[in-house]
């Protein structure tokens, strides 16, 4: 039996799949695959394909894709099509791969540098470094997803590694063009925004008009994620008007909404009269902008997880619960089902168990003997981008997903929950095309049902450093709290901000909220340059404490509003939620260590409230 024959016994793949999944190892070829079409399936299976009856050594072959998230999601379907063959596939997203090359090749290589120099430079070593050629031309496959988001310094990388390529090297790109939605981002707080125009010529266009690339076209055209008519016809007729916008002037963004509505499960909704506590873990609500993400999950007080940029995947608390205190240079089996029994099953609900648990140790920092190497375990967990066989997928806890339609791209869900902005006005057909193609990524995450409605109507903008603000109609002003940077090690067991009782005192109390919802209140501290203090809501423990840029974003909004000389920032912040709590490590050499208190300073290993809020208050005016 064949891989296709194989792997058929759970997916019957149509005509137009096995044309893909079986064509030619050398082929060159452009996918076009719209949403529900089994992309992902079919890009894995011709992997697959060509590594059992090709003979293509796992090892050198690529998949590219845009997304951590996505890269998580093709090696586990890899692996289970071609089991431990998938753990020589280079799987990783297109800043992974020129990192690889990069510091690989480059002896001054350093994350420090700007993203477009450091990209800059990887296509200087794929156009003229020889031993990056050497290594390039071991290469027999590459698969590429999402194409159609690759645009600017992306599209610039890779189309210099394809033409670096060795000829006799097969590549199968996957594309939608009705999906081109990466122009521009949600990373805006709440207006809309586009940087399309800017970006230079997408790689698709590139692939079709550079000769010497040589790429065919092949389509996916049979959906299999839904039997729904509904979206069937989304997924479909409207697509097909998506693609066609181009053509048109003008009003085609409130035409295509209405034929969403038309086709959709359920439509009219108002956000304001619904809840997130009425939807399931299956449910995925979607908004257009970050502020209405943030808003709608301020007010929710079940547990829920978010979906935007800025709010990854964190790491899972029981690893501080179990390796707080743990410094020995190594950790075998029977030592980890022992810490695991005595102090994760009593505080903590992981997805999974003890066994999937120690098998992702093994795959970060395993020995040949069994073991798990602590320090490397360290190194590896500390980096900005920890590896994701030990992330979670979303931030919070585990039930329905809030989150913005782009971080939601080439993600899926039984039911979506589409909330649109309301009165939505566009500079020029450029950007009302890229809002309509936002639009349909929007509807085409639904399995099995979809509802739309209008999402919350709120004035919001964001500062320099990125950090979202807004107003309330009763003239408070909400800021948001959980960025990245906001909380760091010392302000959770310092010694300069806690005594050693009152660090243990935090650890253990945020122990045994891991996994709830909880809420917090910021209360300035003069003591402590002023910075806000993370107590819990019944004043009896003190968490930690916030860094300074929190203030120093509420000094600079003063300042927007020419109120730093007669107003001053709020001394206190009430209604923090945190979703749990997740994992901070510090690698073995971090100097930061030397300020913490024990047993932190030498396991490494901390809680961190896991804080995503939009508290709102009222600046004080200066007595």
């Amino acid at each position: 039996m064949n891989i296709v024959q194989e792997i058929g016994q759970t997916a019957d793949w149509d005509a137009d799949q096995l044309k893909v999944i079986t064509a030619e190892y050398d082929a060159r070829i452009v996918v076009e695959a719209g949403p529900g079409t089994g992309k992902t399936a079919v890009a894995c299976a011709r992997l697959a394909h060509l590594i059992e009856e090709e003979d293509i050594e796992p090892s050198n072959t690529w998949m590219i894709s845009f997304t951590r998230t996505a890269v998580a999601e093709i090696r586990a379907r890899l692996h289970s099509y071609v089991g431990d063959n998938s753990f020589g596939i280079r799987i990783a997203t297109v800043d992974s791969h020129a990192w690889s090359i990069h510091s690989g090749h480059d002896p001054n290589a350093s994350l420090t540098g700007s993203y477009e120099k450091n990209i800059e430079r990887v296509i200087e070593l794929l156009k003229a470094d020889e031993d990056v050629a050497d290594e390039l031309s071991q290469i027999e496959h590459v698969v590429i997803d999402e194409a159609q988001d690759l645009v600017g310094k992306r599209a610039d990388l890779v189309e210099a590694l394809l033409k670096r390529l060795p000829e006799e090297c097969g590549v199968t790109v996957f594309t939608d063009e009705a999906q081109a939605i990466y122009g521009f981002s949600d990373d805006r707080a709440g207006h809309l925004q586009t940087s399309v125009g800017n970006i230079g010529q997408p790689l698709l266009k590139r692939l079709k008009s550079v000769r010497e690339l040589e790429f065919t076209s092949l389509a996916l055209k049979e959906i299999h994620r839904t039997s729904s008519p509904g979206l069937r016809r989304i997924f479909s007729e409207v697509r097909k008007d998506v693609l066609g916008i181009q053509k048109r002037q003008q009003g085609f963004h409130d035409e295509i909404a209405q034929k969403i509505c038309d086709f959709a499960d359920e439509s009219g909704l108002k956000w304001m009269q619904m809840k997130v506590a009425d939807f399931s873990s299956d449910d995925l609500l979607l908004f257009r902008t970050r502020s209405e993400v943030l808003m709608a999950s301020q007010f929710c007080d079940i547990p829920h997880r978010l979906r935007l940029s800025g709010y990854g995947g964190t790491l899972p608390s029981w690893l501080a619960l179990c390796f707080y205190d743990y410094s020995d240079a190594f950790l075998d089996e029977a030592m980890f089902y022992e810490l695991w029994s005595e102090r994760v099953e009593t505080k903590a609900t992981p997805e999974y168990g003890p066994a999937e648990a120690w098998w992702r140790l093994l795959r970060v920092a395993g020995k040949n003997d069994g073991s798990v190497e602590m320090s490397k375990l360290r190194r590896r967990l500390s980096q900005k981008r920890p590896p994701i066989d030990l992330t979670t997928q979303e931030y919070g806890l585990f039930g329905p997903i809030v989150g913005t339609i782009h971080a939601s791209k080439g993600r899926e869900a039984q039911n979506v929950v589409l909330l649109l902005p309301t009165g939505a006005e566009f500079e020029n057909a450029e950007e009302e095309a890229e809002e309509t193609r936002v639009l349909f990524v929007g509807a085409t995450r639904a399995k099995t049902s979809l509802m739309v409605g209008e999402g919350t109507v709120s004035r919001s903008a964001s500062l320099s450093s990125g950090r979202a603000y807004g107003w309330t109609r009763n003239g408070k002003t909400m800021l948001e709290i959980g960025r990245d940077g906001d909380i760091a090690p010392r302000g959770l067991v310092g010694s300069n901000e806690l005594s050693a009782s009152e660090a243990a005192k935090a650890q253990n109390f945020l122990a045994g909220v891991s996994d709830v919802v909880t809420t917090y209140s910021l209360q300035v501290d003069p003591e402590l340059d002023w910075r806000y203090r993370i107590v819990a809501e019944s004043g009896e423990t003190c968490a930690g404490a916030m860094e300074r840029n929190v203030g120093y974003d509420l000094w600079d909004l003063l300042k927007k509003r020419n109120q730093g000389n007669s107003h001053r920032p709020p001394g206190r912040l009430s209604y923090v939620r945190g979703h749990g709590c997740s994992t901070m490590v510090l690698a073995p050499d971090d100097s930061e260590a030397s300020t913490l208190h024990e047993p932190w300073a030498s396991s490494g290993f901390l809680l961190t409230p896991r804080i995503a809020a939009y508290p709102s208050f009222y600046f004080k005016r200066r007595s």
